[in-house]
């Protein structure tokens, strides 16, 4: 009987530093999620760019689709034009060279790009992978 009351006091003892450790947790998660919300002006400024967007036209869409047609219409016309003299297999390539150069993309003003080496000071971005977590993760160091 007295195995029986011992363990019971053990599980007991186990159960309430489980339940300390969690309410630590539940209180770090609280300070940073008040880190990232930001009450105050100064707090959470990493964050910004979450909540900030800029305000696209109403006919964003209508545009693009008209404009898109227009750019097919005209590549096939000059694909057919390129290809009657001979000259397909080249104007494809610059053409892929073109669209290529068009689509990579353009950041609005302040807003971090995905390699860190293009923002101002190297910045990364939250959350990103570095090659330190990598090999942290890889080796299970702890630092």
């Amino acid at each position: 009987m007295s195995n029986v009351l011992r363990n019971l006091q053990e599980f007991r003892k186990e159960k309430e530093k489980a339940k300390l450790k969690e309410d630590q947790v539940e209180r770090v998660n609280g300070k940073i999620e008040e880190k990232v919300v930001g009450d105050k002006p100064s707090e959470g400024k990493e964050w910004d760019f979450l909540t900030k967007s800029e305000s696209v036209p109403e006919d964003y869409e209508e545009q693009s689709v008209i404009s898109n047609r227009i750019a097919i219409v005209v590549y096939v016309i000059g694909q057919a034009l390129a290809a009657w003299v001979q000259f397909g297999a080249v104007f494809f390539i610059l053409s892929l060279i073109l669209f290529t150069y068009w689509n990579t993309g353009r950041r609005r003003h302040g807003e971090m790009s995905a390699y860190s080496v293009f923002n101002q000071n190297c910045e990364r971005l939250a959350g990103s992978m570095t090659a330190e977590h990598f090999e942290r993760d890889m080796l299970r160091q702890r630092r």
